[in-house]
């Protein structure tokens, strides 16, 4: 009989346990972008494309001083572009050869048949004849979450090279 009772409290204690994982776990979810950069040589441009969660990203446009954006609703601010390009420009910064650049606005979209939470954001630098170093800073999202990872994909010069940034360390340089 105290076997049996010993062992019912452990199913009860394991079961409350495992709740509290799933809990927590469900509480705190990952936070996590991905980048995709493509020296392009026939257009002489880097390519960049990000997908990130449209939350989080409106809550940084917000931290910047912008105003809810409203992403793909009918109550879509009639800036958000402009707002969204202000954002990566201060949060994804690249230098080529030495020199910072500008990231030039593209355009957005989101798949509502497959992901409802998360968009695409297209930027380009155009004008790179020739890619010796290149200079990534990625900060996106660590003003909105100091867990925040962000997830980077370069193709250039034959090259492919991928990173993880995070808090502590969000700058790499490849050369070539």
């Amino acid at each position: 009989m105290i076997k049996l009772h010993t062992m019912n409290k452990l199913i009860i204690h394991f079961s409350i346990f495992t709740l509290i994982l799933g809990l927590v776990a469900f509480a705190h979810p990952i936070h996590l972008s991905v980048c995709e950069m493509n020296f392009n040589k026939e257009s002489k441009s880097l390519e960049i494309a990000q997908k990130v969660f449209f939350d989080d990203l409106e809550d940084g446009v917000e931290l910047i001083g912008g105003p809810k954006l409203n992403l793909f609703t009918e109550k879509e601010h009639p800036d958000s572009d402009l707002w969204l390009n202000r954002y990566f420009n201060q949060h994804l910064k690249v230098q080529i050869n030495g020199k910072p650049k500008v990231l030039i606005w593209v355009g957005r979209e989101t798949d509502a048949k497959q992901d409802i939470q998360a968009l695409w954001v297209y930027m380009e630098i155009p004008g790179i004849k020739k890619v010796k170093e290149l200079t990534i800073e990625n900060t996106i999202l660590y003003d909105v979450h100091h867990d925040q990872r962000n997830m980077l994909h370069l193709t250039c010069n034959d090259t492919k090279k991928s990173w993880l940034f995070d808090f502590e360390k969000n700058t790499e340089t490849i050369q070539w």
